[in-house]
């Protein structure tokens, strides 16, 4: 007897390949299905376009289940694409991954799901579901290399109840051989450290000439006092902290980005350690965890993806919700999320939308 009708979204890779195999191991009645978000097969990398389509059919011809696509390119040129380009244009440092799952998996997906009469909706994430009492939470996955909980700290915790990562509770060598046992067409195929978006070499500047019809400008690199010590092809190109590619010389170690100024063209440098961290503000907040946490509370952090969790507290403040560092940090990036965590259960996610330094 089948445990329920799961919709795996493939986007032609070994993980979500590996999540159809378990599932349908398990019992479950599978549809494997992959999104086509982009128009131009041109465009695509080797997952979520037409070559990932193709993977995950042979993956899903392989297991005996039905498999069906989707276009979701205009969607996901609005959504995630045409968000990210505007992002970097006003200066911040959006996270596609999270605007993806938010947007287009979590999201467009359960709508299909409900049109096909799925009971769940599948992913290929290193994340857990917890079980607590009746309630479903989101967790770490237990491989903490690949632990992808922080990109889905964005999503509706109601959609938790009908969500499935069956790779949450294994590592990635283990999803290696899984597939080799199993056969899978997938089982050597690659991973793509890129955004699926910006393959084939293409960077911000063919982004933005491809998607807004203009390209970033050359402008100044400058110290704290506009001393001008360099220059850039792009502010678009830079994010708080970054030492690569600043071009800035000898005698300028320790320098790395302070800010970026969109309405100057500037970049702004300063020491690394030069500015503690008062606190930051989010927007766009979601409470993973709800009657599971408090304000004030000692909780763990983190503003960036692998960044070490550090200890912080969240505090209202005039409607406005702010997390504190309670162990000293630099530097926070406009646009980041900001993810708590208790444990290995993801609390809260929220954007960074404001950041204060102490003085």
């Amino acid at each position: 007897m089948s445990k329920g009708r799961v919709m795996v979204a493939m986007s032609g890779g070994v993980d979500s390949s590996v999540a159809a195999l378990m599932l349908t191991r398990a019992g479950y009645e599978c549809i494997g299905m992959t999104a086509i978000l982009f128009g131009d097969a041109s465009a695509a990398g080797p997952c979520c376009g037409t070559e990932g389509a193709n993977s995950a059919e042979c993956v899903c011809n392989k297991l005996g289940i039905e498999f069906r696509h989707i276009d979701l390119s205009e969607l996901f040129e609005e959504q995630v694409i045409g968000r990210f380009l505007g992002e970097y244009d006003a200066g911040r440092t959006p996270n596609p991954c999270s605007d993806c799952n938010r947007f287009i998996k979590f999201d467009t997906f359960f709508r299909y799901a409900d049109e096909w009469g799925c009971d769940y909706v599948a992913t290929g994430h290193y994340a857990r579901i917890i079980e607590d009492g009746s309630a479903r939470l989101l967790g770490t996955g237990i491989d903490n290399n690949k632990d992808q909980s922080y990109f889905l700290a964005c999503i509706p915790p109601e959609r938790l109840k009908r969500v499935l990562f069956p790779l949450g509770g294994i590592d990635k060598p283990e999803v290696r051989r899984l597939a080799r046992e199993a056969l899978l067409p997938t089982a050597h195929r690659t991973e793509s450290q890129d955004v699926c978006f910006m393959h084939n070499g293409a960077g911000i500047d063919e982004l933005m000439s491809w998607h807004m019809g203009k390209a970033p400008e050359p402008g100044e690199v400058v110290d704290e006092a506009g001393n001008v010590l360099s220059t850039h092809k792009g502010y678009q190109r830079y994010t708080v902290g970054q030492r690569r590619g600043m071009r800035l010389g000898g005698g300028t170690e320790g320098l790395v980005v302070h800010r970026v100024e969109p309405e100057t063209n500037r970049v702004v440098v300063a020491m690394k350690d030069a500015h503690p961290l008062d606190y930051v503000s989010m927007r766009d907040f979601v409470d993973m965890a709800p009657g599971r946490w408090q304000l004030g509370q000692d909780i763990q952090v983190r503003m960036r993806y692998r960044q070490p969790l550090f200890r912080a507290r969240v505090l209202e403040h005039e409607g406005q919700l702010r997390v504190y560092p309670l162990e000293r940090q630099y530097g926070a990036a406009l646009g980041q999320w900001c993810v708590g965590y208790s444990g290995d259960v993801v609390l809260f996610g929220g954007i960074i939308d404001g950041v204060e330094y102490e003085t």
